[in-house]
């Protein structure tokens, strides 16, 4: 197998831009709640889950997984974790309905990833080559060989979009 190099792996654009349009149109009904007249409990509830929608938002723009020819750098919202290849005595893969974790662990610190990130498949293939040999478990060798593709999240968030579409639409036409 030729030598894989290094990079940088994002969680899937298609799943952070269906997020950002879900917010989008959560913060237009709360608007539009407020408009109206709408009893605060309605308004409130809305914006609260936009609250919960704009946190999972912003996780899922800062994640970011850098990796080097000696080591994994993992992003997440503030922080970072480094785990060096030399350093790793364990990869191993779970996979439940479709949705794969992988697990990097050196020691005490470990680092988990799944398959929500883009080209999943070559950011294992790039692992595969670099943690050492002995510490690669043989069911992650097993998901490498065809790591599975899991669009269940983006379905959701556009049917979110859907059904808030409907709502809108009955908000601002429907006698509200």
């Amino acid at each position: 197998m030729e030598e894989r190099t290094a990079g940088e792996f994002k969680i899937r654009r298609a799943f952070v831009g269906s997020l950002g349009g879900l917010l989008v149109l959560l913060l237009t009904l709360t608007l539009v709640c407020v408009i109206q007249g709408e009893p605060p409990i309605k308004a409130g509830l809305v914006g609260m889950i936009a609250m919960v929608v704009a946190a999972l938002l912003a996780v899922s723009m800062s994640r970011k997984l850098e990796v080097g020819p000696d080591r994994v750098v993992l992003h997440r919202f503030g922080r970072r974790k480094i785990l060096y290849f030399a350093e790793i005595t364990a990869m191993e893969s779970l996979t439940i309905r479709k949705r794969v974790f992988v697990t990097l662990c050196a020691g005490d610190e470990f680092i988990i990833l799944s398959n929500a990130y883009e080209r999943f498949g070559e950011l294992v293939e790039v692992l595969l080559a670099r943690v050492p040999a002995q510490s690669v478990s043989d069911d992650a060798r097993a998901m490498a060989a065809a790591p599975p593709v899991r669009r269940n999240d983006i379905v959701s968030c556009w049917l979110g979009i859907v059904l808030l579409l409907v709502i809108l639409w009955h908000q601002l036409y429907g006698g509200g």
